[in-house]
């Protein structure tokens, strides 16, 4: 069963390049698996270190696949998450963030989760900004509301609708996928308005209470969603 690792990216290759090694060396110990990188127009050093990891080594059935998105000068989250998840081909996806870290049996430990208990999603526990989930069911909940500009709950709100359409998920040891320590200031600094991590879960919390309060079972319903323009 193919697996897709899913990390956009935007100015922050200075993370990737500690995580990627990581998810490439998951990766060989239990292939096959994709690795989708999305450069969200990224202004760093990102196009040209991908083009040097394209040496790497991989495992037979693994591949790692650079995409580049070109409309927007900032990022976006809920809008990047899935383009790049609508990008991948695996049954499952792993969404993961430029600054998130692998253990080696990762992915092994992942495909055993999937084969005992027939999962549909799963979180990682204290992280539950990263996902497993079958590529088809997050597309038939319509992925994550783009409403959700900044940082905030996209996450819960997504783990909340998949809820609500009946897949409880289990939870993964942090010891799996964790994170680098990356200031709360970094991670602001990339989004269309300059304000605190705290202010854009403000401005964006009325659009998870809405969902909630509406029963909404599929996101970003009528409109075209995850488009690359």
């Amino acid at each position: 069963m193919l697996i897709s690792l899913c990390a956009p990216c935007h100015n922050r290759t200075y993370d990737l390049k500690i995580a990627l090694p990581t998810w490439i060396e998951a990766a060989n110990f239990s292939p096959p698996v994709e690795i989708i990188v999305l450069n969200y127009n990224s202004p760093d050093d990102l196009e040209e270190y991908m083009e040097k990891m394209q040496s790497v080594h991989l495992a037979e059935g693994n591949s790692l696949v650079h995409l580049k998105y070109t409309g927007r000068n900032y990022y976006h989250m809920a809008h990047a998450r899935n383009l790049a998840v609508l990008s991948s081909s695996g049954e499952y996806f792993v969404g993961l963030s430029a600054d998130s870290l692998m253990s080696k049996n990762s992915i092994k430990a992942i495909r055993k989760y999937i084969a005992e208990y027939n999962v549909t999603w799963m979180r990682i526990r204290k992280n539950f900004g990263i996902i497993i989930c079958k590529r088809d069911e997050f597309i038939d909940a319509g992925g994550y509301d783009e409403r959700f500009e900044f940082y905030g709950p996209e996450d819960k709100d997504l783990g909340a609708r998949l809820m609500r359409r009946g897949h409880q998920p289990i939870s993964i040891s942090i010891k799996y996928i964790g994170y680098i320590l990356t200031p709360n200031s970094e991670k602001a600094k990339n989004y269309r308005l300059k304000i605190s991590k705290r202010e854009m879960s403000k401005i964006l919390k009325p659009i998870y209470l809405e969902n909630r309060e509406k029963n909404i079972l599929v996101a970003n319903e009528g409109k075209e969603w995850g488009q690359w323009i």
